[in-house]
């Protein structure tokens, strides 16, 4: 056998052995190309399906933020509402507590007077306190 021969009987067995083994992997080739593409395909539409969500959490949080701010400047009105009336009622209790006060002051002045006059003049409130006396027993009798 020459050396021609020997390479071709070599090529024959091993297309014979290969052949069938390669034609098998790129059968399986096609499959994982097929597999990948479907799951690039479904990769894609996770994707959007992502960014959709994200776009929709985006303008809640637009909508979220829009309403606190509207609740926090209620709350301010109202908070500058319930100062202004506590202003007010305290303002009125203080014009109050000052009458209470100038009307006490006058009531302690009378009694103060009160207390000096019977200290100073104790006959003279003897006297009118026995003639009460007497006309209350009168006013029994009759």
């Amino acid at each position: 056998m020459d050396m021609q021969e020997t390479i071709d009987s070599l090529r024959t067995v091993l297309e014979s052995v290969i052949a069938p083994g390669v034609k098998e992997l790129r059968t399986r080739l096609d499959g994982v190309e097929k597999s990948v593409q479907e799951v690039g395909q479904r990769v894609d539409r996770l994707d959007g399906r992502v960014e959709h969500l994200t776009e929709r959490m985006e303008e809640g949080f637009a909508r979220a933020d829009a309403r606190i701010d509207s609740v926090s400047t209620r709350m301010e009105q109202g908070f500058a509402r319930v100062d202004a009336r506590m202003d007010e009622g305290f303002a009125r209790m203080d014009s109050k507590f000052d009458n209470l006060a100038e009307r006490m002051d006058s009531r302690l002045d009378a009694l103060m007077s009160v207390i000096v006059t019977t200290r100073t003049y104790p006959d003279a409130i003897t006297a009118r306190l026995e003639r009460l006396e007497r006309e209350v027993q009168e006013l029994r009798k009759a």
